[in-house]
């Protein structure tokens, strides 16, 4: 086991070298001008190159990438090119935001998408099993921004049930405030989560259910929760798992849209904001944070099967 830990970590330093040099030449390709932002709109000539000159944007572009590369695995990830605010800063004092909306958005996922993709397998082509399948088709099919205005409309603007925008911090007005203004962000977010995985425990959960070592321990009377618990589920946990896994990448792609929505002081308004300003250095440190915490996704997820098959461990 660890073993394969130390085999992804290492593979993961050149993917990561060559998805910011990716990102760097793209961002250099972006339309706009960098310096001419920095320099104000109604910056002279002079004025800009010495914006250019200051931000060192009239260096190369090897030569710039590399400098960049050299901070960075230093934990230096430059500085705001508006604000002139560190960029590692500016990350994370955002990033408990969006760690508390992942969190529980993959909470409600789980809670509502396994045990419904767990009843539907236990009775296939039922009009529960269909009932599940149609739900989940159509969640899939609805953007989280378009689920996060019905619900603010429904129980925001109607029913003053939940606040329609804002985040209240988990030190500052305790647990209660915290979790009411990630309420609705959340179960938009978890929509299309919690139908994936519905969909996913479902068919994992029959072809576990029918194989020959199920039907021995029901021969043996073996009652249906312990079935399904103790055998079936842990035998069709490395779809489930791996489905998580990318069900808890997809929540960072889906927070830009739907903090922007509620506007939460986010990872994802963060780079809304970035990408208008053209913020150079702030987008590439949110897109290298980012992988990072994908690939510490992939990697617990790739442990966990260890777990769930005796014969990964090796």
């Amino acid at each position: 086991m660890v073993r394969i830990v130390v085999r992804r970590l290492l593979s993961a330093i050149p993917l990561l070298i060559a998805l910011s040099l990716f990102v760097f030449v793209l961002l250099d390709l972006m339309e706009g001008d960098a310096a001419r932002a920095a320099a104000g709109e109604n910056a002279t000539p002079e004025e800009i190159a010495a914006a250019s000159e200051r931000l060192g944007l009239d260096k190369p572009l090897l030569l710039r990438y590399v400098l960049w590369l050299g901070n960075a695995v230093r934990g230096d990830l430059g500085e705001s090119l508006l604000s002139s605010q560190s960029v590692s800063a500016l990350i994370f004092e955002r990033v408990p935001v969006t760690l508390s909306l992942a969190l529980v958005t993959l909470v409600i996922a789980v809670l509502v998408g396994l045990p419904l993709g767990i009843a539907a397998a236990l009775r296939p082509n039922s009009a529960l099993d269909r009932f599940v399948t149609a739900i989940a088709s159509v969640l899939m099919a609805i953007p989280p921004f378009v689920i996060g205005l019905v619900l603010v409309l429904i129980f925001a603007v109607s029913a003053s049930v939940f606040p329609a925008t804002g985040y209240s911090a988990l030190g500052e007005e305790g647990f209660g405030e915290w979790l009411n203004h990630l309420v609705l962000p959340a179960i938009a977010l978890a929509a299309i989560s919690g139908a994936e995985l519905a969909r996913q425990t479902r068919a994992a959960m029959v072809d576990t259910l029918g194989m020959d070592f199920v039907r021995t321990v029901r021969a043996k009377g073996l009652r249906s929760p312990m079935i399904v618990g103790k055998h079936a589920l842990k035998n069709a946990g490395v779809p489930i798992v791996t489905i998580l896994g990318l069900q808890a990448s997809r929540v960072l792609a889906g927070a830009v849209t739907v903090e922007f929505v509620f506007a939460l002081p986010g990872f994802g308004s963060l780079a809304v904001t970035a990408v208008n300003q053209r913020d150079i250095p702030v987008i590439l440190g949110i897109v290298m944070v980012s992988a990072v915490g994908v690939l510490i996704v992939n990697l617990v997820v790739d442990v966990s099967y260890g777990y769930f098959n005796p014969k990964l461990r090796r």
